[in-house]
Parts: C-alpha cells; structure tokens; sequence
C-alpha cells in the first residue's frame, strides 16, 4: 500500500519520506512506489486531525472513498497501515467470504510506504470527510460511552450509511463506501478465491 500524507500529516507524526530512509528500506520503498502508483485500490490518503487533544488520522482508500478514522496516534507510524488493515477486518466481520479475501489482499500486499499526497479529489474528500462527517472531530464525543471511544462504531457508520459520490464509468455517482470497496475488492480476486 501506499500511504499520502499531507504536509501537515507528515510534519506532526515526523514520517520520513522515502529519501529519509535507510538504504535497505529505501529499495523496498521505491519498490513499492514503482509496482503499486495508479492502482487506486492500494493507495490510501492520510490526513491528520485532533480529538480530545490526541493525534488522530484519517485514511481514504483512492479507489472506493472507503475511509478509516484512527484515534490516539502516537509516534508509531507503522499502526496507520496495521490500523487499516484492523479496522476493514472489522467492517467485513459478518462477511466470511470478504474476510478470507481480505486476507489474501494483505498477504498480496503486505508492504506500505509513505509518500506526500497530491491528488485534489482525494484531499478535497478528506477535508469533506473532516468538517461534514466528523465536525472537525467534535462528532466523536457523540461516540464515547462510560469513558470509552466506539471507534468500530464510528468506521463502521461512515462506510456502511454515509453516502459518497465517486465518478465510475466517467459518471458521478452515490455510493456507500464499504459497499464499492467490496465490489472493487471482489473482482480484483473473483478467480483466485
């Protein structure tokens, strides 16, 4: 997967680019860029926000609009793609067929990279996401029961319920982002599973 981040993203969690990064790491990194650029279904757009005075981040898959808040961040940055990866099991757990394909998905792709985001539509979705979804984060507190955050609770309502609009087949279209990341999902691996 790759992971763009915005300016401020890359500055208040210190994610070093792929220049920043050692030799070995670098290789894997290109790598990476190389095979994966311009499939949409394996990159994500990361946006910092804060809640209750925490770092917290939010991830939107380039392809589906699927989006991932994740709370808390603290400086391991390596969470982001495992907190993804956590959060779409979540989402699909009724779904045994999606689990199983999930899992090949992870194991296909199970390398990430960080690169700076400069797609407009997606930051355009993320900056929609944060101010209309979740209120600059002030939604959240609608979610916290005896103390606790119900971040499931929270991803599973934006991509189930939520409408977005998608261009497919050159036309705008609404879709429920679960719904689309499913489809898109499915027929990348209709033959192998």
């Amino acid at each position: 997967m790759i992971l763009y981040a915005t300016k401020q993203t890359i500055e208040d969690l210190n994610i070093p680019m792929i220049e920043e990064l050692s030799q070995f790491n670098k290789i894997m990194a290109q790598k990476v860029i190389e095979e994966q650029t311009n499939d949409r279904l394996l990159e994500w757009g990361l946006k910092i926000f804060y809640f209750d005075n925490r770092k917290c981040v939010q991830a939107i898959n380039y392809a589906s609009k699927l989006t991932i808040f994740l709370f808390d961040i603290k400086e391991e940055i390596a969470y982001i793609a495992n907190g993804i990866a956590i959060y779409l099991m979540d989402i699909y757990e009724k779904d045994k067929n999606m689990i199983k394909v999930l899992e090949k998905f992870f194991k296909d792709y199970p390398a990430c990279t960080f690169s700076k985001i400069t797609d407009r539509s997606i930051i355009a979705s993320l900056n929609h996401n944060q101010f209309e979804f979740a209120d600059n984060g002030y939604a959240f507190y609608d979610y916290i029961e005896n103390g606790i955050l119900k971040s499931k609770e929270i991803n599973k309502k934006f991509n189930w319920k939520e409408l977005t609009t998608q261009i497919i087949n050159e036309k705008k279209d609404y879709i429920y982002p679960a719904e689309y990341f499913k489809e898109l999902l499915l027929n990348r691996y209709k033959s192998k599973v």
